[in-house]
């Protein structure tokens, strides 16, 4: 039994790694930035880790994914204020995500959580320790990306939610043989 548990561990790292490669892709490399503030569906795969995996996995997957993009395709100074960010995003979307808990309210009030609170507020109060420019600035242009972004992500992850649910069970099943 223990090691059928072990196999079960190492089908979940490697799951994770996967989705951090790809975090890190579509961060990085098919993203569109400004000196402010960023668009990307780099919360695609953090959503998805989230979903399958629990808020602790997408905690850590959050915060690796934006100290492995910063150190290996810096776009500008490493702050850890945005790894905290996507620390609390992935924590976010992995309690509204995770089994038992997908309902469509809940996925709305952790998108409202990672784009009111963690997008407007404290991704303004890094922008403006980072530039100096004044904070009530950046938190507009930050009101400007969380109005595009959070519908987005709303129905991206609301269409991606049953697929994912199946891959789920698709995967416990084989655990299991």
């Amino acid at each position: 039994m223990k090691h059928m548990k072990n196999k079960i561990s190492v089908l979940i790292l490697t799951q994770v790694a996967v989705l951090l490669a790809m975090e890190v892709v579509l961060s990085r490399f098919l993203s569109i930035a400004t000196p402010i503030t960023k668009f990307s569906f780099a919360f695609v795969p953090l959503a998805m880790c989230g979903a399958l995996f629990g808020p602790v996995y997408g905690g850590i997957m959050g915060a690796l994914a934006d100290l492995l993009g910063a150190i290996l395709f810096p776009i500008g100074p490493y702050f850890p204020g945005y790894t905290l960010n996507n620390a609390l995003h992935g924590v976010a979307l992995g309690m509204a995500l995770k089994e038992g808990r997908r309902k469509w309210w809940q996925l709305a009030l952790a998108l409202v959580f990672n784009h009111g609170v963690i997008g407007i507020f404290l991704a303004a109060l890094w922008g403006h320790m980072l530039t100096g420019n004044p904070y009530w600035a950046v938190v507009a242009a930050r009101v400007v990306q969380a109005v595009v972004m959070a519908p987005t992500q709303f129905i991206v992850i609301r269409l991606m939610q049953r697929p994912v649910e199946r891959y789920a069970d698709l995967t416990r099943s084989r655990s299991v043989v």
